[in-house]
């Protein structure tokens, strides 16, 4: 089986990079049969990739919940009604981590200077500046990704694992040549909600497609078609196995996958 390497390239010290992903979504898994960890197709897919965790504290919530070390702030564009009140009563907050250079919301990336001499920052949190995008944030990861020669980076919701509240819009990014800090897009969750977000919890998961396969055809199969017989004496066999034992799945799985 071919085995390719990610290289990941930290821009700020001592941020808490991806991981492989585990199978088990949890840290107490119930004893006895038919819990979801032992169900192939969940734990295959929550295994897949890696594993992203927040690289800084943050939160959005109302200002009486606001953590004591936060630094609270608006949107730009949530503008003050007449009155000086908002639509939105929340706040987004972050939390500096020196160990990771981040203050006042943004990493101070180490390397050289830009070409004004001035230090290169990376926000933690920005926004759009469209008001019909008013409930979307993003959130910026301090490292570049680089994978092989046309091999995408698919970034997703974490695999069967709780957001918060929060909803990840999924992205895939040609990490082959991208030589920026990729930035996951999260809509807020819903109103008065809150949501606090600590370092390393995940924050979504990293999987990889090869280029050549993002738009594949599809063939459907009639009862007719020569292919047709092959299909449906494997589901046979499939019920066959199922019927001598009732996790045929993973032993066919590993007996296919043997060395």
């Amino acid at each position: 089986m071919a085995i390719f390497q990610v290289a990941i390239f930290p821009l700020a010290p001592k941020v808490l990079l991806p991981q492989p992903a585990p199978a088990r979504t949890r840290p107490d898994v119930p004893a006895g049969y038919g819990v979801q960890e032992q169900c192939l197709p969940f734990a295959a897919a929550a295994a897949l990739g890696f594993l992203i965790p927040s690289p800084i504290a943050f939160g959005l919530c109302l200002p009486e919940e606001l953590p004591p070390d936060a630094r609270p702030f608006r949107s730009p564009i949530d503008l003050a009604r007449p009155d000086g009140t908002f639509e939105e009563r929340r706040l987004f907050y972050v939390k500096d981590d020196p160990a990771c250079y981040f203050f006042g919301n943004a990493h101070v990336l180490h390397g050289s200077p830009g070409a004004s001499g001035a230090l290169r920052l990376e926000p933690g949190i920005s926004f759009f500046d469209r008001p019909d995008q008013l409930d979307l944030f993003k959130l910026h990861l301090p490292y570049v990704w680089r994978t092989p020669a046309e091999i995408d980076t698919l970034f997703l919701p974490p695999i069967n694992r709780d957001l918060g509240g929060l909803t990840l819009f999924c992205g895939a990014v040609e990490t082959d040549w991208y030589a920026n800090p990729v930035n996951l897009v999260f809509r807020k969750p819903a109103a008065e909600r809150s949501v606090h977000v600590s370092v390393g919890d995940p924050i979504a998961q990293a999987g990889f497609v090869s280029r050549r396969l993002r738009r594949p055809t599809l063939k459907i199969i009639d009862q007719f078609d020569q292919a047709a017989e092959g299909f449906l004496l494997q589901f046979e066999q499939w019920h066959e196995h199922k019927i001598r034992h009732r996790n045929a799945y993973k032993r066919l799985s590993r007996s296919r996958n043997a060395g």
